[in-house]
């Protein structure tokens, strides 16, 4: 390369780096405005456009300056960096609603949809488009890299076009319920699914309960034992161990029963010892619920030792949907014609007797590209591990 050549190059980051911060500066004027594609097929025509013309640019004016610029190494790294510097906040702060005032204040409480962003992103694809088409230019010696960028290319447009085309709709099911096919969008739009789901049992299931000590100045210190039948468990310095066990109770008069009911909560009658073996009390521990009120331990020394509540360990929620029984679980969807249904909360309040349950609907229509993005980049990179370039440029 000449080096004018390589020094236009080497102008790229720095006219990247001035845009983007023009484009932070705007951010940071407006915090809470959000950038958001129109839906398809304008999101498409959005992305895909510029894409085109830079990728025919790369084709029939490889040796261009301002194509070299475009296409070259130097604004490649430039667009990653910039990339991560405006999404960094997601895997560091919460966003969103949740975001702390001083991300907000810069422009970056929702990073995805912020100008910053959309900035680097459209430097990421405009450089890949233009590098492409000076690669398949360049000869078949290249193909290789010519599937790799392409991979890449259409996975990270397919991302940023299914941003803007990408629906979210909450769907609230009670058992016993009609079905129902309305879903209420984010910008409040009634959205209607491809068919009815009637909630037919919501079943959730939780850990076995622990100790808590309460202490004196009202800190709480939670044992380390799931209990059960015969366990034992040393929580702030007294020993205590289960007696007695009801895996399902009611509190009548006082006094755990054994019952039977999606409500109930465990109950355990148990010893507390000192460090010495000494006795400290011994009675019944039982969390509250709506089938009885909380039983707990007082200690001479002014603590008291009470069973938490069993903690949720996983849920899901069986649907009749076109006729059939389906499970939804939180990591496992419903997908009907180009619909994902996840299960998202329950009635926290009831616990293992909510009879409602919460759904998200997502219809991404971009997800095949972005599929065959990656199928593309996993063929290139598996090219590149077979057949590797070697020192002078020979495979």
């Amino acid at each position: 390369m000449p080096p004018e050549a390589g020094a236009q190059q080497g102008r790229a980051p720095i006219l990247l780096a001035a845009v983007l911060l023009g484009a932070w500066g705007a951010q940071a004027l407006r915090p809470e405005a959000a950038l958001h594609l129109p839906g398809a097929p304008w999101n498409w025509l959005l992305v895909l456009l510029p894409c085109v013309a830079a990728l025919l640019a790369g084709l029939m004016r490889p040796d261009q300056a301002g194509v070299r610029l475009l296409g070259g190494a130097p604004l490649a790294i430039a667009a990653i960096l910039a990339v991560a510097a405006t999404c960094w906040p997601i895997a560091t702060h919460p966003v969103g609603v949740s975001a702390p005032a001083w991300l907000r204040r810069i422009g970056l409480a929702d990073p995805l949809s912020s100008l910053p962003f959309a900035v680097a992103i459209a430097a990421v694809l405009l450089n890949l488009s233009a590098s492409l088409g000076r690669r398949v230019r360049l000869g078949p010696n290249r193909l290789r890299f010519t599937i790799l960028h392409a991979g890449l290319l259409l996975s990270i447009a397919g991302a940023a076009a299914g941003h803007g085309g990408l629906v979210k709709a909450r769907l609230v099911l009670t058992e016993g319920a009609p079905p129902e096919d309305l879903a209420l969008a984010e910008d409040g739009a009634r959205v209607r699914l491809p068919l009815p789901l009637a909630l037919e049992d919501f079943i959730l299931e939780r850990f076995p309960p622990m100790i808590i000590v309460a202490e004196a100045d009202g800190r709480l210190v939670r044992g380390e034992a799931l209990l059960g039948p015969g366990v034992s468990d040393t929580v702030a310095g007294v020993g205590v161990e289960v007696v007695e066990w009801l895996a399902e109770a009611a509190i009548v008069e006082g006094r755990p029963v054994p019952f039977r009911d999606p409500a109930s909560n465990p109950a355990c009658r148990v010893v507390v010892r000192d460090r010495d073996g000494g006795e400290l009390g011994s009675g019944w521990l039982h969390p509250a619920s709506t089938v009885g009120e909380a039983l707990f331990l007082s200690l001479a020394d002014g603590r008291s030792v009470h069973l938490e509540s069993p903690r949720p360990r996983r849920f899901r929620a069986m649907v009749r949907a076109d006729g059939a029984s389906q499970a939804i679980t939180v990591n496992r969807p419903l997908r009907v014609a180009g619909w994902a249904i996840y299960l998202l909360s329950y009635d926290e309040l009831a616990g293992p007797a909510s009879r409602t349950a919460v759904f998200e609907a997502v219809e991404d229509r971009a997800l095949p590209v972005v599929y065959l993005g990656l199928l593309l980049v996993a063929l290139g990179m598996a090219w590149h591990l077979w057949r590797p370039v070697r020192p002078g440029g020979v495979a």
